[in-house]
C-alpha cells in the first residue's frame, strides 16, 4: 500500500518531485491539525508570490520604483506565517528560524533583485518547515 492509497487521494502530478510534494502536503493537510495545515497553506501562498514575482521582475514587467511595494507585500506574507507558527506552538520547529531571517531579509532589500534573489532561500525553507510539519 502506497501513501496515496492510505490518504485515499490520487494525484495527477508525474513530476517526482512534484508528486511527492503534493502528497507530502495532503499528509500535513489530512493530518487534523488544523494550525498544521493553516501554517503549510500559509507557506505555499508565500512561496508561490516569491515564484511569480521572481520571473515578473527578470522579464521586465516590474518597475524598480516597486520596490517598497513588494518589500511591504512579501514581508506581509511571511510575517503571517511567523505569527500563526508562535500563536500555534508551532515557532520552534526546524526552518523557523530560517524563515525569520528570510523575513529579515525582506525588510532590509534595497531592490527588486534583492528581493527576487530570496525566492530560492524561500523555496529551501518552504521544504524545511513541510517536513518539520510532518514530523512534528
Amino acid at each position: 500500500m502506497t501513501s496515496q492509497d492510505k490518504l485515499d487521494y490520487k494525484t495527477t502530478v508525474e513530476d517526482e518531485h512534484w508528486r511527492n510534494e503534493e502528497l507530502q502536503w495532503a499528509r500535513i493537510l489530512s493530518s487534523g491539525n488544523p494550525a498544521k495545515g493553516i501554517v503549510l497553506l500559509y507557506i505555499q501562498k508565500a512561496c508561490t508570490a516569491f515564484h511569480e514575482f521572481e520571473p515578473s521582475w527578470k522579464e521586465g514587467a516590474l518597475d524598480e520604483g516597486q520596490v517598497e511595494f513588494f518589500r511591504k507585500r512579501l514581508a506581509k506574507r511571511v510575517r503571517q506565517i511567523l505569527v500563526t507558527m508562535e500563536n500555534n506552538g508551532l515557532d520552534t520547529i526546524k526552518g523557523a528560524a530560517e524563515l525569520a531571517e528570510v523575513l529579515r531579509s525582506i525588510e532590509s532589500a534595497k531592490t527588486l533583485d534583492e528581493l527576487a534573489e530570496l525566492t530560492e532561500k524561500m523555496h529551501s525553507v518552504n521544504h524545511l518547515l513541510s517536513d518539520s510539519l510532518e514530523e512534528k
